[in-house]
């Protein structure tokens, strides 16, 4: 991992967030055992901290993946408790029998046991958990602690537990981070993200209109399947619900879906379109590794399923090679040897969807406006309302992203109402876009935009 870092900050990211990392029963490793101590195939607790100090030298933070909402039954507390109603942890989980024999779990997986938040021991402990592995030695120097947390099933835990946590984690580290998986509808997010709580939420409402679902392949607006209307309204929604300070983190893909070069069904073109969606969209990006070189991993049919979602970064093209992992490497396997899809292979190689993504993170960083909050989703008329148009702005800079998600060319001329904002008019720079594919332009400002085809335009005041 600390070997990777330059990779990593090669797709203009500022921060790491790590899956489960603390032992645990299974290899996802959202069933905890043990909150303190590194799963030993990581490293040691020594190595998570050298990565914690190696990620703040560069500047970058670092979210640990906070999984309290169970734990896994092989939690000591849980072993003690079980089929004990006089063991002192009784009151850490939820039992449905007397006899301490059956209890709730999450999902109905038995070997995820829900905590007891009614209880101020559990929520003590998961808050000693929390704010130990900000400052892990206590001696007030933050350097060697993680900058937040990302916190599983965050609709599980109450809402009055989130802001003891938020206060509690304020009060140690003024500018940690609350980031919470909350895969509900927007107005229950909105709950979340008042001030007290949540620093920041996944918009899921937005990933549902992209892909339809993260189990599907096929769907959605990034397939051509779905109205562009859809994920228009759902970007609308969100900016009229999100408290303005807010962070939304938008994605097209995460560990618990299918990849989105298999949602698209593996046609490239879309999910180059999807890069530039993400990478220009209003929040913050969120990159899942491997996206980046077009890795496919769609759930499997069983015994195994979501390993297929989460094969190890390809990182070279023989599929091996220095301290890259081979933990699942199945004969029905989406990513093999030679395939092009691997960071060796795309790394230099002109055009690679690595490139795109790396092309599209230099334009973020080096545009305010692309990543301030002045933006809008401008009604269109005639055949020009089936095009994705985005416009993001500041007191300098406006750009327009114009993208292609129907099956049909679309032409598109800028109309000078699309270079004004509020009581500014900007001016393009060039007819022609600064960033673009599958568009052709004619004589003037006429562009003509193929299925899945986009064009980023700047203008100036």
């Amino acid at each position: 991992m600390i070997d990777g870092l330059d990779y990593i900050q090669s797709l203009g990211a500022n921060t790491i967030w790590l899956l489960p990392v603390f032992k645990a029963g299974s290899y996802h490793g959202y069933d905890t055992v043990d909150y303190y101590t590194v799963i030993p195939d990581y490293g040691t607790n020594d190595d998570l901290i050298r990565l914690i100090k190696e990620v703040h030298q560069r500047k970058m933070h670092i979210l640990l993946d906070y999984v309290v909402n169970h734990t896994s039954n092989q939690h000591p507390f849980f072993k003690d408790a079980f089929n004990n109603p006089a063991s002192p942890y009784s009151e850490y989980y939820v039992w449905l029998k007397k006899d301490q024999t059956s209890y709730s779990s999450f999902a109905g997986v038995d070997s995820m046991p829900i905590l007891n938040y009614a209880s101020l021991k559990v929520r003590k402990y998961v808050m000693d958990v929390a704010l130990h592995w900000m400052d892990p030695n206590n001696d007030g120097d933050l350097s060697d602690g993680i900058d937040g947390w990302r916190c599983d099933v965050a609709i599980g835990p109450p809402h009055d537990f989130w802001a003891q946590l938020r206060a509690a984690m304020t009060a140690k580290n003024p500018k940690s981070l609350l980031l919470g998986e909350l895969w509900t509808g927007a107005k229950e997010i909105s709950s979340y993200l008042q001030g007290n709580e949540f620093d920041a939420a996944f918009d899921f409402p937005t990933l549902a209109e992209l892909t339809k679902s993260g189990d599907i392949n096929g769907g959605g607006l990034l397939s051509g399947k779905s109205p562009v209307a859809m994920v228009d309204i759902s970007l609308r929604v969100a900016q009229s619900l999100y408290s303005p300070g807010a962070h939304v983190g938008r994605f097209v893909n995460n560990h618990d879906t299918n990849r989105v070069m298999s949602a698209v069904n593996g046609d490239t073109t879309r999910a180059r379109a999807g890069a530039v969606w993400l990478l220009t969209a209003p929040g913050t990006p969120m990159i899942y590794y491997g996206e980046e070189i077009g890795m496919k991993g769609s759930k499997g049919s069983g015994p195994i399923y979501d390993e297929y979602r989460r094969e190890p970064l390809d990182w070279y093209k023989a599929e091996t090679g220095p301290e890259m992992t081979g933990w699942f490497k199945p004969a029905d396997r989406n990513n093999r040897p030679n395939d092009g899809i691997s960071v060796e292979e795309e790394d230099k190689l002109s055009g690679s969807l690595l490139e795109l993504y790396r092309r599209l993170a230099k334009l973020r960083l080096d545009n305010a406006a692309l990543r301030q909050s002045g933006y809008d989703l401008p009604k269109l008329d005639s055949d020009q309302r089936n095009l994705y148009v985005l416009r993001r702005w500041d007191s300098d800079t406006l750009f327009l992203i114009i993208i292609n998600f129907t099956g049909q060319p679309v032409s598109w001329t800028t109309a000078p109402d699309l270079l004004k904002v509020n009581d500014q008019v900007f001016k393009l720079e060039s007819d022609a876009p600064i960033l673009s594919d599958l568009m052709t332009s004619d004589p003037g400002s006429k562009m003509t935009i193929q299925p899945a085809g986009y064009a980023i335009l700047k203008a100036a005041k």
